[in-house]
């Protein structure tokens, strides 16, 4: 069996289990509750979260904008593919998003790359 066929069958069954007997029968039971922490707040510690993994990536690609691209096409086909083909969003709203993210996360790496680079040269 080819790699790849072998990470999608056991992608896709693992998830699938995951998703019908975790996921779904918690969020059906249990009502959304009340935010943990101001909104504000929730935006500046999951920016904080994603910048931090933008760094670790970046280190392990050695390539900040590689780093960043390989982030938001994740996020794109973790959520905007997923939305899209299920129903779940409009192709035009997955497009706008896409968009959005690949544009965010290219200049995000861009200038984190620079900043690594402007921090190397001042090292030396």
């Amino acid at each position: 069996m080819r790699a790849a066929t072998g990470a999608f069958v056991t992608l896709a069954i693992l998830q699938f289990a995951g998703v019908v007997f975790l996921y779904r029968p918690l969020v059906d039971a249990i009502p959304a509750g009340q935010p943990l922490v101001p909104r504000a707040v929730g935006f500046a510690l999951s920016t904080a979260l994603l910048v931090a993994l933008l760094d670790w990536v970046s280190r392990a690609t050695q390539n900040s904008v590689k780093g960043a691209m390989t982030i938001a096409i994740a996020q794109l086909l973790l959520v905007d593919v997923d939305y899209v083909l299920s129903g779940e969003r409009m192709v035009v709203a997955g497009a706008a998003s896409a968009v959005v993210l690949l544009v965010s996360w290219g200049l995000t790496g861009l200038v984190h790359g620079r900043l690594l680079e402007l921090r190397r040269m001042g090292a030396q």
